[in-house]
């Protein structure tokens, strides 16, 4: 069996818990897996009663030692403490702010068998700022109408209705049902934690979210973010870990394909939170 083939069975004991010492006094992978959980655990951030921030950027400083015994193995290694990383964070209902990165880099002044974590978050975590969009005034216009379909809009007196039409409803449709997404946004996921659960086994428990933000005087953005799921998500077509949506633009993930949609009128929303 080769050496690499030997390191991978070895990185099996991260996900099992079991992985055995292999190098007295040098950094193990399970070390790094460790202080890696405890690094999104002590720097994640609220965002909602269920949802918490954490960084998806992760430099591992190692010395020179361990980092060229490490190194070796890189892509591996890193694929194992992302999966680790995954699956603590469906657990504890972390949302990376994109996809995961872990960097090895060598600090000449660190001895064998220490090692130091820098975490950050890559991309504009300024984004997700629902308390500023949800005191908009027209947030108070009704993204859930009531069941018989009609929505305020047609008794609010004229004056008023030009605004209105700045805000278009986003939805998204599958099979040829429409479901609303509201301010600030939703999680796509096959995990009963996801705003919208998906069943389809090729979708990560907490696979994307799809983020609404206010753009301008009466503007809004859709941008669709992975999160660092196993399958990827494709945007019309092209695989992207963060991508713009536009009215008619398909976001496919798993075996599953959505089409977005936006409407001058909210429409009633199904019975059932997923598909």
């Amino acid at each position: 069996m080769r050496p690499l083939q030997r390191f991978e069975r070895r990185l099996e004991g991260i996900v099992s818990g079991v992985f055995a010492r292999a190098f007295k006094g040098d950094v193990e992978p399970i070390e790094l897996a460790a202080a890696l959980k405890r690094e999104i655990d002590n720097t994640a951030r609220i965002l909602s009663r269920d949802r918490r921030l954490v960084p998806n950027h992760f430099t591992i400083e190692l010395g020179p030692g361990d980092f060229e015994r490490l190194n070796a193995y890189g892509r591996t290694l890193n694929t194992e403490l992302a999966n680790e990383l995954r699956d603590h964070a469906d657990i504890q209902r972390y949302t990376f702010s994109g996809p995961i990165e872990i960097e090895l880099t060598q600090q000449d002044e660190l001895p064998t068998g220490k090692f130091r974590v820098v975490s950050a978050t890559v991309g504009t975590p300024q984004r997700r700022q629902p308390q500023a969009y949800e005191q908009q005034p027209y947030q108070q216009e009704p993204y859930v109408p009531p069941s018989d379909g009609q929505t305020v809009m047609h008794s609010t007196p004229p004056p008023q209705q030009p605004p209105r039409s700045g805000h278009p409803q986003v939805m998204l449709e599958v099979n040829g049902r429409r479901r609303p997404v509201n301010p600030p946004g939703v999680v796509l996921g096959r995990g009963t934690d996801a705003d919208i659960q998906i069943n389809d086994p090729g979708v990560s428990r907490r696979h994307a979210e799809i983020r609404l933000m206010p753009e301008g005087p009466g503007g809004i953005r859709v941008v669709l973010v992975d999160l660092g799921s196993t399958n990827g998500t494709l945007v019309n077509g092209r695989r992207s870990t963060e991508a713009e949506l536009v009215d008619g633009s398909t976001v496919r993930i798993g075996n599953t394909t959505m089409t977005l949609r936006l409407a001058d009128e909210p429409i009633a929303q199904p019975p059932s939170s997923g598909w």
